[in-house]
């Protein structure tokens, strides 16, 4: 894990403004929740430490390092999001590997690194399964899952 920090981030969409200048730490292993109505702008700050939205101010930094003009691949960040977005096609097994497989990382540790996770969320025994075929709750698994086999920083 690393740390994050955003010092006075701001975001807005033309004259509208979400994000109004946030100064926030969190320390690495540390475990935080944003909570607020919707609109507020909770996944806009989201996906702005992902790199998924760009900052119209201030400066985000993740280890130590600005991130703020780094692609989201290369800010070592995973996110899991609420509509789960599992790939339909593939197994729960192919979905948590996914992002390791394009990435070329060695077969035996993609093994592993799924194997374990599934174990952890109590998903071996639907490794084969289609989502479909899982509950919902199973589903959110898998997207943890896919989430942690990468080893992200966040």
């Amino acid at each position: 894990m690393a740390d994050v920090t955003l010092r006075q981030v701001k975001k807005s969409y033309g004259n509208l403004n979400i994000l109004h200048g946030i100064d926030l730490d969190i320390e690495s292993g540390e475990f935080i929740v944003f909570v607020g109505p919707s609109g507020c702008g909770k996944s806009t700050l989201l996906r702005s430490i992902a790199g998924l939205e760009e900052i119209t101010s201030g400066e985000l930094r993740i280890a130590g390092e600005v991130v703020n003009d780094v692609p989201p691949s290369k800010r070592g960040i995973a996110m899991v999001f609420q509509s789960y977005a599992l790939y339909p096609h593939m197994t729960v097994y192919d979905n948590m590997a996914f992002s390791m497989k394009i990435g070329k990382e060695n077969k035996a540790e993609i093994d592993r690194r799924v194997r374990q996770a599934a174990e952890i969320l109590q998903l071996t025994k639907y490794l084969d399964r289609l989502p479909k075929a899982m509950s919902g709750g199973q589903r959110q698994r898998v997207a943890i899952g896919r989430a942690i086999v990468r080893n992200p920083k966040v």
